[in-house]
C-alpha cells in the first residue's frame, strides 16, 4: 500500500529548531541532526560550497558558525514541511542585517529518519537573486500570469458553458530556467517555439481559447472541462513526441479547476484563476492534476481515471488541499 505524501508538523519543528540553533550557535545540537550516510550533499550560496560528505559539510559549517558567532539571521513566515514514510523534506526562509540592508535568505531540505530521528540528508541555502540580475527577463511562475489575467480580465463569454461556468487549464514546463541556462538562450528559444506551437494547435482542436502566453506558460480556456482534460491529456502526448530524444528534460505541468463567471466574475479571477494555477504548480513534470471540483464533474462519466488524491499545500489557500492525478481517458463527446 502507497504511503500518503502528507504535511508534517513533526518536520516543520525539526527544521525550526535547526534553523534556531544555527542562529545561537548550538555546534552539537548542529552537528547531530546532519546524516553521515552515503548519498549526503550540502550547497551553500557561495560557489564553493559543495560537499557530498557530512563529517566534511558538517566541519566546515561548525566554523562558519564560529566564525560569526551564531549565523545573525530570523526566521520570516511558517516553515514548509511534508513527508512520505522515512523522507520528509522541508524549507524555511530567513532575513538578516547587513550595513546595507535586510538580505533575505532560503534554506531548503530533504531528511530521512535515521534510527527514529530525523536526519537531514540534503541541505541547500542560499541568497536569491532575480533573474534580471543574470540579464534573463523570465516568467517565475504561472501565479504571474494568473495575476495578469486577474487585473486584465479577459471577456471569456466564449469560452462558458450553458451553466456559465468555464474550466480553466494552466501549463508551463517544468525547472524552465534551470534549462534555460543548460540549453542556452538560441536552444531554449528553439524550445519554445516547438511547445508553443504545439499549446496553441492542440488547444484549437478541442476548442479552447489561449487566454495567455508568457513565456513557457500558458492559461488556457474551456467550455466543457471534458474536452479542457482531453486537451491536456493531448498536449502531454504530443510533447512527448515532439521531445522524444532519449533523456530529453522537456516535460510539462498542467492544472485543471473549474469556476462560475456570469454570477460570480469577481471571485471567478479573483480565486477560481489563482486556485487553477497553483494547482498546476502542484503537478510534477509530465502530469495532469485537476482540482476536486473538476474530478467531482467528470468522475462519475468514468471518461477519465484517476489515481489515488494527493493532499498538497497551495499558496495563498487556508488549509491542505485534495488533487486528483490523472491516468488515462477513454472518451471524449464535449
Amino acid at each position: 500500500q502507497t504511503v500518503p505524501m502528507e504535511p508534517s508538523p513533526e518536520i516543520a519543528n525539526v527544521l525550526a529548531r535547526l534553523l534556531d540553533a544555527i542562529g545561537d550557535g548550538d555546534e552539537l545540537a548542529v552537528s547531530n541532526r546532519f546524516s553521515r550516510q552515503p548519498g549526503f550533499e550540502r550547497y551553500g550560496s557561495d560557489p564553493a560550497e559543495h560537499w557530498r560528505d557530512g563529517d566534511e559539510a558538517v566541519l566546515v559549517l561548525v566554523q562558519q558558525i564560529r566564525e560569526t558567532g551564531g549565523f545573525p539571521w530570523r526566521r520570516v513566515g511558517d516553515i514548509h514541511a511534508m513527508s512520505e514514510g522515512t523522507v520528509g523534506w522541508a524549507s524555511g526562509e530567513m532575513e538578516f542585517e547587513t550595513a546595507l540592508d535586510t538580505v533575505p535568505y532560503r534554506v531548503s531540505c530533504v531528511l530521512h529518519l535515521e534510527h527514529g530521528d530525523w536526519k537531514v540528508v540534503q541541505w541547500l541555502s542560499a541568497v536569491p537573486a532575480s533573474n534580471e540580475s543574470y540579464g534573463f527577463l523570465l516568467t517565475t511562475s504561472v501565479d504571474d500570469i494568473a495575476m495578469s489575467v486577474q487585473a486584465a480580465r479577459p471577456d471569456l463569454s466564449g469560452t462558458m458553458s450553458a451553466d456559465g461556468t468555464v474550466t480553466i487549464a494552466f501549463t508551463d514546463i517544468e525547472d524552465s530556467t534551470k534549462l534555460n541556462g543548460l540549453l542556452g538562450d538560441d536552444r531554449w528559444m528553439a524550445v519554445l517555439h516547438v511547445h508553443n506551437a504545439v499549446m496553441e494547435s492542440v488547444t484549437a482542436e478541442f476548442d479552447g481559447t489561449v487566454v495567455k502566453n508568457q513565456g513557457d506558460g500558458f492559461m488556457l480556456a474551456f467550455p466543457s472541462s471534458r474536452r479542457a482534460l482531453a486537451c491536456a491529456l493531448a498536449i502531454q502526448q504530443m510533447i512527448g513526441e515532439r521531445f522524444d530524444d532519449p533523456g530529453s528534460p522537456i516535460r510539462v505541468r498542467i492544472g485543471l479547476h473549474v469556476g462560475e463567471t456570469i454570477r460570480e466574475a469577481d471571485d471567478f479571477f479573483g480565486h477560481a484563476v489563482a486556485y487553477a494555477a497553483r494547482i498546476a504548480s502542484s503537478a510534477s513534470g509530465g502530469e495532469t492534476v485537476v482540482s476536486s471540483l473538476v474530478h467531482d464533474l467528470i468522475g462519475p462519466t468514468s471518461a477519465f481515471s484517476f489515481s489515488e488524491p494527493r493532499t498538497v499545500e497551495l499558496k495563498g489557500i487556508e488549509g491542505p488541499q485534495l488533487v486528483y492525478p490523472v491516468l488515462d481517458h477513454r472518451a471524449v463527446d464535449g
